[in-house]
């Protein structure tokens, strides 16, 4: 719209016939122009704001085109021969040219069937192989296959220095393309899954450094999809940048101090905007250097070149700055959102919104109360540097899951310990009589073991002074909370097949069967006090199964649940529960699609894409493909070639018939066969104790077996 008002107004100038005029009042707001398509480049830092901007790169690409052309309309209206401003104008432009196609590449690059096509295939060397056994057979030989298993383990150098998480950054690059595979929903290899396995299960890889290194590859995955880094990163972008910021600084040098390129006529409040103009690009310029600078790519370049002093410079540097996101790399915030049905059955009892009535006419009732009561409930903080933190116990519990399951006999795989949705977790804990909890709908079971939970929680939590029972309430409280708020906020993230709930009905219905049991309204009811007579009031014996609506049956249910975890101990109950929450957290991260976690990494990302990163570096994922060794192919000779014509040395050293196990190479002890057709002695040997009378090569009978010539028979 800028440059279409500014193109109007130089050809109303221009058509008038007032050239003077034109040259002294347009040319400098013509000179505006290229600096409006630079921004429209926009921040190396940020391209799109969700996936689908990254599939509409084409409407960007004729944008491009179309501002590129007004923008020269207006450098041809406003150009003048004695005019030294002209030249700059060129240079201007040539630099948001090339940040604005920049942008578009990005987008085209992260768009969802580009990001397929840049994940190289899985390392095969099938056609190889085949290639070989076709060359070996046109050769005269018997090809043959065997299965070999070979798993590349990345090792790393030891004198890499321990600073700024150097040692995490190369491990995090080095499984980049799996973990692209992985967002991308494709298939992955046995070797990823082994070699990923070999390092997250070594003893050197504690739960702060493999919770680091997932951080740092959701920060890959991020700059990929929603930044300029495909582009920034490579020698293209680092030389653009150089030249882009050296030009937009020489062209501020001669219009600040070479008043000629202006004219006498000139206007300074348009003098002034030019420079500022030209300040903020070179400021934007500086920021994006900086950024590029610090980044976790620049660290790896350093790393993986050994420019250790390089890297230890920036780390002061980075200390040196002010700012928070300078002094420490925050690549998470560590939070996760809770919601709690209790606390908004209570708010909304208690603080009704204004104007309510409006608000169901227009149906966003709902709407407007999560909006307004989420903040009673602030992010819960994950990492507060003890052992006892959640992502601490996750990680411990994913590591330990595949070797308890051979102990128990549970079997290894995905489906075996996270598909029961904490059935498993009853079980192992004995208290199998709760499977009814977890054998509904995932959605309805997350709803009963949320409600139980809460009930729980205010009854015990000021009651304990444990400490060890503490931290299993506090675990509790926050996964439950956690997936409640998946449930409502992301429920897409959560395993296909969930019924649709409406939160707003449910804690209503909450409210109303509270105050229907307790003859009170809410206002003059705590939670406790409530919580206490859903434990109470409600039990077993007076169950409606199967009676009410949906809200009725998740409440009865959850308040049975909580009946029935109420009788056992407090330190097996609180276990249990934090097991269940933990495999039903694990479950629901296995079962969601890369796409959908990638979506949630433009608001920061969620804790259960953190989940479900780990959980595939140990293995446990539907994207790796059935496990298939390598083909190793080997070759024998035909019968109908001669031995003399034998190119052994085109072979490897060691080739075996797969009939007879007998050995291709020079005879060491060679033994004559009544055939004519000489072998060691030892493999002859071995041809007897296997009850073969038959010549390897030629297949006739055997008559003679001795150092010069033998006979079987």
């Amino acid at each position: 719209m800028a440059i279409g008002v500014l193109s109007n107004n130089i050809a109303e100038v221009y058509w008038n016939g007032n050239s003077t005029s034109r040259t002294s009042d347009y040319e400098l707001k013509a000179f505006w122009a290229p600096f409006l398509l630079m921004h429209l480049g926009g921040m190396d830092t940020i391209t799109a704001y969700s996936l689908e901007d990254n599939e509409l790169w084409m409407r960007h690409f004729f944008s491009v085109i179309i501002q590129a052309l007004m923008t020269v309309y207006i450098l041809l209206m406003s150009w003048s021969i004695s005019s030294r401003l002209s030249p700059l104008f060129i240079v201007v432009f040539f630099v948001g040219l090339v940040k604005y196609c920049e942008r578009v590449w990005a987008l085209f690059s992260a768009s969802e069937k580009r990001f397929r096509d840049s994940i190289p295939d899985n390392p095969s060397s099938d056609s190889k192989i085949m290639e070989e056994c076709k060359l070996r057979q046109l050769e005269g030989y018997h090809v043959t296959a065997h299965q070999v298993l070979e798993v590349e383990v990345p090792v790393f150098d030891n004198s890499i220095p321990n600073c700024d998480d150097a040692i995490e950054i190369l491990i995090a690059h080095n499984f980049h393309e799996m973990v692209k595979r992985l967002f991308a929903d494709l298939i992955l290899g046995f070797q990823d899954r082994d070699a990923s396995r070999a390092i997250f299960e070594s003893i050197d890889m504690h739960e702060i450094k493999a919770l680091k290194v997932i951080e740092i590859e959701l920060g890959l995955i991020y700059d990929a999809l929603y930044t300029k880094a495909m582009v920034v990163y490579s020698s293209w972008g680092i030389a653009g940048r150089i030249i882009g910021s050296f030009l937009i600084l020489g062209v501020l040098v001669m219009v600040s101090l070479d008043k000629a390129l202006v004219g006498k006529n000139f206007s300074k409040i348009d003098l002034r905007i030019t420079l500022v103009l030209l300040v903020v690009a070179l400021l934007l310029d500086s920021c994006a250097f900086g950024e590029l600078l610090l980044s976790d790519q620049t660290a790896h370049w350093l790393i993986m070149r050994k420019k250790f002093t390089l890297l230890r410079t920036i780390d002061r540097i980075r200390t040196m700055i002010p700012t928070n996101w300078g002094r420490k790399r925050k690549r998470w915030s560590g939070t996760v959102k809770q919601f709690s049905l209790l606390s908004f059955c209570f708010a909304t009892r208690v603080k009704p919104l204004f104007c309510l009535r409006i608000l169901k006419l227009l149906r966003i009732e709902e709407v407007c109360e999560i909006y307004v009561y989420r903040s009673i409930k602030p992010p819960a903080q994950l990492y507060r540097c003890r052992e006892e933190d959640l992502p601490c116990r996750i990680f411990r519990t994913v590591k330990e899951s595949r070797s308890r399951g051979e102990i128990y006999g549970e079997g290894t795989d995905l489906k075996s310990l996270y598909g029961r949705r904490g059935g498993l977790a009853l079980k192992r804990c004995d208290v199998c009589d709760l499977e009814w909890s977890v054998q509904m709908e995932f959605h309805q079971s997350i709803l009963i073991w949320h409600l139980a939970t809460e009930i729980g929680y205010r009854l015990d939590h000021e009651q304990t002074s444990n400490n060890l029972i503490l931290f299993e309430q506090d675990r509790c409280k926050c996964i439950s909370r956690y997936m409640l708020y998946l449930l409502v906020e992301h429920p897409n993230m959560l395993p296909i097949g969930m019924g649709q709930i409406k939160f707003r009905d449910l804690y209503s219905d909450l409210g109303d069967f509270i105050e229907m049991y307790i003859s009170k309204p809410l206002k003059d009811v705590t939670e406790k006090e409530a919580s206490k007579m859903l434990m109470e009031i409600v039990n077993p014996e007076n169950m409606l199964v199967g009676g009410g609506d949906r809200s009725n049956f998740v409440i009865l249910h959850g308040c049975k649940l909580a009946s029935q975890l109420g009788k056992l101990d407090q330190i097996p109950k609180w276990q249990v529960i934090n097991n269940v929450w933990i495999e039903m957290l694990a479950h629901a991260a296995s079962q969601c699609k890369g796409r959908h976690h990638a979506q949630q990494l433009r608001q920061g990302g969620e804790y259960v894409t953190h989940v479900w990163l780990l959980m595939a570096h140990f293995g446990f994922a539907d994207n790796f493909q059935t496990l298939r060794s390598r083909p190793i192919a080997e070759a024998v000779l035909r019968t109908s070639i001669p031995v003399a014509s034998m190119n052994l040395t085109a072979v490897k050293k060691y080739m075996w018939c797969s009939a007879a196990h007998i050995c291709l190479e020079i005879c060491f002890e060679p033994s004559i066969i009544s055939c004519g057709h000489s072998f060691c002695k030892k493999s002859l040997h071995s041809v007897a104790e296997k009850g073969e009378k038959q010549c390897p090569k030629c297949r006739q009978r055997i008559r003679c077996l001795s150092r010069t010539r033998a006979s079987i028979d």
